[in-house]
């Protein structure tokens, strides 16, 4: 029985020495592990446990592309929604303003004949330039009833001053027949 025991202990020495050689071959790369691990999944997972095999980490699928500028123009779409947003909000309260302005402007009383004639004088005396920026702040009603009583020269010189748009309305207004004042109507009785 003692023979068997060198046996053993002689066969046990020798595989430990084959197993210990091939570890330290493997170990360096001398023996290719990574061919065997790629195409045995039993071989790899005993490799790995003894540490000689680590299994390459997957890639993700898709990549997903990364913008570096991303951050940036998520701000810049956050500024813009917030100054259209304020820009709407302007118009809004602009639109409010000229709505209260049109409906608390008070209606204009008649104008006096006398002082009407008075004024247009005045007027008539000024610079066209600083008439036109005067009637720029009287309704077109007054302007107009003005105008008639002025010299012709000088109505052409304020109507060039001001903007088209009014001189045009003006010019329309002017071409028609005034309305009746209560001291020209005439009684059919």
């Amino acid at each position: 029985m003692a023979n068997v025991g060198k046996i053993a202990v002689i066969g046990l020495g020798s595989m430990i020495l084959v197993v210990g050689a091939s570890y330290g071959l493997a170990k360096i790369g001398i023996i290719p592990v990574k061919n065997l691990a790629k195409h045995n999944k039993m071989a790899a997972s005993s490799l790995h446990a003894i540490g000689l095999y680590n299994a390459p980490k997957s890639k993700p699928a898709a990549a997903v592309a990364v913008d570096p500028l991303a951050e940036q123009k998520k701000d810049l779409n956050d500024q813009k929604a917030a100054l259209d947003a304020e820009r709407t909000a302007l118009q809004n309260q602009a639109a409010t303003h000229v709505k209260l302005a049109a409906s608390a402007a008070p209606a204009t009383a008649p104008l006096d004949p006398k002082e009407l004639a008075r004024m247009a004088s005045v007027y008539e005396q000024m610079p066209a330039d600083t008439a036109s920026k005067i009637f720029a702040k009287l309704p077109d009603d007054q302007v107009i009833a003005l105008l008639r009583k002025m010299d012709e020269k000088k109505v052409g010189e304020i109507l060039a001053i001001a903007t088209p748009e009014r001189a045009a309305r003006l010019t329309m207004n002017l071409s028609r027949a005034p309305a009746p004042t209560p001291d020209h109507a005439t009684n059919t009785l």
